[in-house]
């Protein structure tokens, strides 16, 4: 792993799965993004840093240009 790198974990439910993400100055990603297939449309999902989970844990946040009441 590069001095700008870090393993992160994205956490849903009982499953996770881990990924190598850039530190932005120094420090984790807030949020990222990755595209995903939701009843046969492609659709950028969003994953958040969760502040008190273990180590780098992102968990889904929702998707993108989506309207949710």
């Amino acid at each position: 792993m590069a001095d700008n790198t870090y393993t992160a974990t994205l956490a849903r439910g009982d499953s996770s799965e881990t990924i190598e993400l850039e530190l932005i100055q120094g420090a984790p990603q807030r949020t990222i993004t990755r595209s995903v297939d939701v009843n046969g449309e492609s659709v950028d999902e969003v994953w958040e840093l969760d502040p008190d989970g273990p180590d780098y844990t992102y968990r889904p946040g929702g998707y993108e240009d989506r309207a949710y009441s």
